[in-house]
């Protein structure tokens, strides 16, 4: 898709099936005084190792896959299950009522967030683009960064891409994919859950991690992530 700076303002034609905007669909051009259009246009793909058609579909498939895992961890939440107790004892270091409140408070926003993303919510990571938005993203190298988003950035819910996401797996019930990288950047958002980065990797490090630091653990991105994607 060609990326336009100031968006699409002038009812550019597009179809999200194609690489492709139609400017203008007359051959009369130059015939108002001052009519000029002037268009920006960055054809550079999100991923490179990919057209930005393809990445739209992945995009589709990863927010099809994660609304319902976030759908469902709600609703074992509401009914409370022994099964649930554990589950959030094991990502967070404890059950008790404190904790349930938390999740059942942030992962309804965490759902209609997903629910809202389509995939102009979605772009490759860049100092202009971080500048723009108005934050600076946490020192990370951009080996290990597969996204980042500008957590107060509630009007647009725009997802930095980094070159990692683009090569990494799409999907794991255990480790890190881009299902739970987009689930760990969705919380980061201040009107969801507003979660820091406390710890990186789902792993059983991480679970382990939770048991003396249950607190952090309960405000942690990856410990969400993993916690939504566990099994499923």
């Amino acid at each position: 898709m060609n990326e336009f700076n100031d968006g699409n303002k002038y009812g550019f034609k597009q179809d999200e099936n194609e690489e492709w905007f139609l400017v203008h669909d007359s051959a009369v051009t130059n015939t108002n005084p001052n009519s000029m259009v002037e268009v920006k246009i960055n054809t550079r793909p999100i991923c490179e190792n990919m057209t930005n058609r393809e990445f739209r579909e992945i995009v589709r498939n990863i927010l099809t896959h994660a609304i319902p895992l976030v759908d469902r961890r709600i609703s074992a939440l509401q009914t409370w299950q022994t099964s649930e107790h554990a589950r959030v004892a094991r990502w967070f270091g404890r059950s008790d009522e404190s904790a349930r409140r938390i999740l059942l408070n942030g992962l309804p926003r965490v759902a209609i967030v997903l629910r809202s993303l389509t995939p102009g919510n979605f772009v490759r990571a860049s100092p202009e683009q971080d500048k723009m938005l108005g934050c600076t993203p946490n020192p990370v190298s951009a080996e290990q960064e597969a996204a980042h988003v500008c957590g107060p950035d509630t009007a647009t819910h725009t997802i930095s891409i980094s070159p990692k996401f683009c090569t990494m797996r799409h999907w794991s019930a255990d480790s890190d994919s881009r299902v739970s990288t987009v689930i760990h950047e969705v919380t980061h958002f201040l009107d969801t859950m507003a979660t820091k980065d406390s710890k990186y990797t789902i792993a059983y490090t991480l679970r382990d991690w939770a048991r003396d630091n249950s607190n952090l653990a309960l405000n942690n991105a990856d410990s969400i992530a993993g916690y939504i994607v566990e099994g499923d």
